[in-house]
């Protein structure tokens, strides 16, 4: 039986509400397949450095991960892309990683980068369906979103547009629960995650 549950280092509160749900889904769908009958995918949960550890970012994801290794197999390191995906990898992601697997030499570490082109909104933003279920006026979704400047402030017009007078950020969750993978399969950037993901969970079976 492979064990699976994700360990979510994010930017904010609201990406992990988005991201933790998300990831539940795509998680048992990934197993699905690549472990047939023989997985069980547990509730993703935030991971963060313990209060007062030195150092920069790099250090706090290596501590979040040692700090969360005994409940969590696989760990998720967000960051927005900011227009530079690859940039934006080499500084703020890939340092934490091998950090981590510096600490922990006696096992592999399973991670994977999230990195959205620019915000993990714009992943909020490609489903008509899951805005039809928040029951407000229909609204005109972008194109491509991952081309949108700003997806956070796309998703407020959007919502203010529906009429709807939830806050945005108490619908991170509600959208990470419903987008459908196969509409967010459109997005390059969700493809990328959903790869490394892949080669992340067959890392983990062999590793066990």
């Amino acid at each position: 039986m492979i064990y699976i549950r994700a360990g979510v280092f994010a930017e904010g509160r609201t990406d992990d509400d988005f991201l933790c749900s998300l990831l539940d889904r795509l998680l048992d769908a990934l197993a699905a397949d690549l472990f047939p009958g023989n997985h069980e995918v547990r509730p993703s949960d935030s991971i963060d450095a313990p209060r007062g550890t030195p150092g920069g970012r790099a250090e706090k994801i290596a501590a979040a991960i040692h700090d969360r290794w005994d409940d969590c197999t696989l760990f998720v390191i967000h960051a927005d892309g900011a227009g530079d995906p690859a940039e934006v990898r080499r500084r703020q992601v890939d340092p934490g990683i091998v950090a981590a697997r510096e600490l922990r030499k006696d096992r592999e570490i399973a991670a994977a980068a999230c990195i959205p082109v620019r915000e993990i909104e714009a992943w909020m933003l490609p489903d008509r369906e899951v805005f039809r279920a928040l029951g407000g006026a229909e609204v005109q979704l972008p194109r491509d979103p991952e081309r949108e400047i700003d997806p956070k402030l796309t998703l407020r017009r959007l919502l203010a547009e529906a009429r709807l007078r939830i806050p945005p950020e108490d619908l991170y969750r509600f959208f990470g629960e419903r987008v459908r993978l196969d509409v967010l399969a459109s997005l390059p950037a969700f493809c990328a995650f959903r790869d490394e993901l892949t080669a992340a969970l067959r890392g983990l079976a062999s590793s066990r």
